[in-house]
């Protein structure tokens, strides 16, 4: 009885080492961290030829941080774009140029609320114009101090939602192995070769 105890004790922890969320997994991150992110004036200038995304606009957000000595920028990488954030209470305030609705065809808030719905279930947000459509950052080594600091104070709520387990991890790497697209791919390229 007290072998079995013993054991599911084990069985738990090594449960809980798997499903507990460790670390930023690229091929699995959704980039949540770059939505809406702030850069800092002239960033976007020194490494214009490392930009992944289109950019519609930009709102100067002023000094983000105290201990900031800069102007940052919000750019917009979506048609919705981002005109305003209210200082009080954080809540983002997103708006549509008119030249924008003329090209989506936008006709009536029936119009807008669609393309709304169409970006959040296609998971279209307003991303940082660095990353790439794999979650990677095309600045990584580098990137402003915004992004080295995310996740290093405890006194910030800027941890990452979506770090991956180990499971996870594993999970993934079973899939790719498995993946019949891929061994397809594969098998057809061998057939070519010979």
């Amino acid at each position: 009885m007290f072998d079995f105890y013993i054991c599911m004790k084990i069985l738990r922890k090594t449960v809980d080492y798997f499903n507990t969320p460790t670390k930023c997994f690229i091929p699995k991150c959704r980039a949540r961290c770059c939505i809406d992110a702030p850069l800092p004036e002239g960033f976007l200038e020194r490494f214009n030829s490392r930009i992944q995304r289109p950019i519609y606009s930009g709102l100067n957000i002023g000094i983000n941080d105290p201990k900031d000595n800069f102007n940052s920028i919000v750019y917009n990488t979506r048609p919705i774009q981002l005109i305003n954030i209210d200082r009080n209470t954080g809540k983002k305030i997103y708006g549509i140029s008119k030249d924008m609705l003329d090209e989506l065809q936008v006709r009536s808030m029936d119009d807008i609320n669609t393309l709304l719905n169409n970006y959040e279930a296609q998971k279209i947000y307003n991303y940082c114009p660095f990353i790439t459509d794999y979650g990677r950052c095309a600045v990584y080594e580098h990137r402003p101090p915004i992004c080295r600091e995310f996740g290093t104070s405890f006194a910030k709520v800027d941890l990452c939602p979506d770090k991956s387990s180990r499971f996870d991890i594993i999970k993934f790497y079973l899939a790719q192995l498995f993946n019949f697209d891929n061994l397809r791919a594969f098998f057809k390229n061998l057939k070519k070769r010979k």
